[in-house]
């Protein structure tokens, strides 16, 4: 774990970026692959369909939202015409964003033919000053990057012109 700005920061190992992707988002080291791996078996149990890769990770949508749902947070999805503005980062009731990335696959991944998928998460901070300041945090690297209100939403818009990346709203209930 690395500490950036008064930030934690996990990083992931094997294919479980959703997980550090939640313990990223909330700023603690809250959840393990155990819980993880039971939420994903409770799924399992209601839809008949795995949600995850056995011991490697690779956890769908379905559980990062439930456990999510634990931490009082609601997922809203940003709609593919629906533009990044300053306005609707700033919104009170957004705590924070995940991204479902697509990426490139290692030799390994191509092998097994898992989903080219990656969860990211951004934490929006506010600063004394009322001024925003948000964390992105990619479970690969080393430390989460601060970056302020203007450039995060440049990096967004950026990252929303790849038609294959999804975005949801972290929203407090």
């Amino acid at each position: 774990m690395q500490q950036t700005n008064q930030q934690k920061h996990y990083t992931q190992s094997l294919r479980r970026c959703g997980l550090e992707a939640v313990n990223n988002l909330i700023q603690q080291n809250k959840y393990n692959w155990d819980d993880f791996q039971n939420i994903g078996n409770e799924i399992k149990k209601e839809t008949k369909q795995s949600h995850s890769t056995y011991y490697l990770g690779n956890y769908d949508l379905n559980i990062i939202e439930r456990v999510l749902d634990k931490e009082n947070f609601f997922l809203e999805w940003v709609k593919a015409n629906q533009n990044f503005t300053v306005e609707l980062l700033a919104d009170p009731q957004v705590f924070g964003l995940l991204i479902n990335q697509i990426k490139e696959l290692s030799f390994v991944e191509r092998i097994f033919q898992w989903e080219p998928r990656h969860w990211i998460s951004i934490r929006k901070n506010v600063k004394p000053d009322n001024e925003l300041e948000y964390f992105y945090h990619d479970s690969k690297l080393s430390a989460a990057q601060c970056i302020q209100e203007p450039d995060m939403v440049q990096r967004l818009i950026e990252l929303k012109k790849n038609k294959d990346n999804y975005f949801l709203l972290v929203k407090k209930k």
